[in-house]
């Protein structure tokens, strides 16, 4: 199985950390790993770098999306997306959604490409596997001042 998790960053920590992913990452997945004191701290700084969920406008949206999806299915706090060879359920919290998918990729990709249309900074993070990145790749920025 892989499981995802997705937190919404702040558009100005999401610029600033554009092209230093592997950072974020390692905050991350520091946190998710401590069970000490530090772990409190680590929890703080994420809450800092993170925007909430206003998870209802986003179940709206994504529910409004696939429900034309064969095999997706809504149930409580989740949403569950079956094809033949591969399942995805997405698990909402106020601060971050987990996507667990099992067999091929084609119900994890058609998550991760709805939820892209909804908001640009959604960052993934696998951490058994130490895989991460945006849903929707950011544009460097151009020009002076900008």
């Amino acid at each position: 199985m892989r499981e995802y998790f997705i937190y919404k960053l702040k558009d100005e920590v999401a610029e600033r950390y554009f092209g230093k992913e592997s950072k974020l990452f390692q905050l991350f997945l520091e946190e998710y790993k401590t069970f000490t004191a530090q772990k409190d701290v680590l929890q703080k700084q994420i809450e800092y770098i993170t925007s909430p969920l206003h998870v209802d406008p986003l179940q709206t949206f994504l529910k409004q999306m696939l429900l034309s999806k064969k095999g997706f299915h809504t149930e409580i706090h989740s949403f569950l997306l079956e094809s033949d060879n591969s399942s995805a359920r997405l698990s909402f919290s106020e601060r971050y959604l987990i996507l667990q998918s099992v067999g091929g990729f084609e119900a994890e990709t058609i998550i991760f490409e709805t939820m892209r249309k909804y908001e640009r900074c959604f960052f993934a993070m696998d951490f058994k596997y130490y895989r991460y990145g945006w849903l929707n790749p950011l544009k460097a920025r151009t020009g002076y001042g900008s």
